[in-house]
């Protein structure tokens, strides 16, 4: 028999991440799941984590990779469910009803998204909540969170497994080509799923350049005519002008005042410049 979900943890060296992990999704009072941990040759005791809780899972192994979505690409390869859920170690999920929750909603969308919890480095949160479409330029800005997004198996079958010579961006170009170029259906469903703690490799500020070479490359190999326009769009999006100018947009008679004042400091221009 398929089950219904499956729970997929990547991990390397991250053994306290990876107890509370498992302690959120065995926890669940939803139990029609199988759960795949992939952990990477870990040194730090992990492993014996594993092996501690081996009777909860469906699959595990404990080997040299490639990398996060090598390891992420593993876990498919052996799963069944009808959908899959990346839980990498460190997130974790909100409470024990919560896939009570996510199905009681009769999902049937090829990807189901739901909101996260990220947790700043001051230990409070903050909610970020999925959108309610898709559409290109929304996915240019901001990619969904795998922590609290459920996609079908089936899709990797079609769409191509995640491109494992990106360190950072490549669920993000999942979801464009799942979403965007093969038309997929999407759900948006107002649960809090998981917890994310902010400090990750593609939050790190190190990391900002090659998040945007791989950014870049996606959108080349994927937008072939329309890469620079889509890149500049998204890097002014993501600056801290296009944030604020964002926030100000969901303010509309903000929005409407300054745009009208804007206007109004345009034709003063002109008409001391005589246009």
């Amino acid at each position: 028999m398929e089950r219904k979900l499956s729970i997929i943890t990547v991990n390397r060296n991250n053994c306290d991440g990876l107890k509370k992990t498992i302690s959120s999704v065995i926890a669940q009072s939803y139990k029609n799941f199988e759960f795949i941990i992939i952990d990477g040759d870990s040194t730090d005791g992990s492993a014996e984590v594993i092996r501690d809780n081996s009777s909860y899972l469906s699959y595990w192994i404990s080997e040299q990779d490639k990398g996060t979505y090598d390891a992420m690409n593993k876990g498919i390869m052996v799963s069944k469910g009808e959908y899959c859920l990346f839980l990498n170690s460190g997130d974790y999920l909100v409470d024990c009803n919560v896939l009570e929750k996510i199905f009681s909603h009769g999902i049937l969308a090829d990807i189901v998204s739901g909101d996260v919890l990220k947790i700043r480095p001051n230990g409070k949160f903050r909610r970020v909540a999925s959108p309610e479409s898709i559409s290109l330029h929304k996915l240019c800005i901001h990619s969904l969170p795998h922590q609290a997004s459920l996609i079908k198996r089936s899709l990797f079958n079609e769409t191509g497994y995640y491109t494992d010579s990106y360190k950072i961006a490549s669920d993000w170009e999942f979801f464009l080509k799942a979403l965007v170029i093969h038309e997929k259906s999407y759900l948006h469903i107002a649960v809090d799923i998981s917890y994310f703690k902010i400090g990750g490799i593609s939050s790190r500020k190190e990391n900002f350049q090659l998040a945007r070479e791989e950014s870049h490359d996606i959108l080349k190999r994927n937008f072939p005519k329309m890469e620079e326009d889509l890149m500049e769009y998204r890097y002014f999006y993501n600056s801290n002008f296009g944030q604020i100018i964002n926030l100000i947009k969901r303010k509309k008679k903000l929005y409407k005042f300054i745009d009208n004042v804007c206007g109004w400091l345009l034709m003063t221009k002109k008409t001391i410049a005589g246009k």
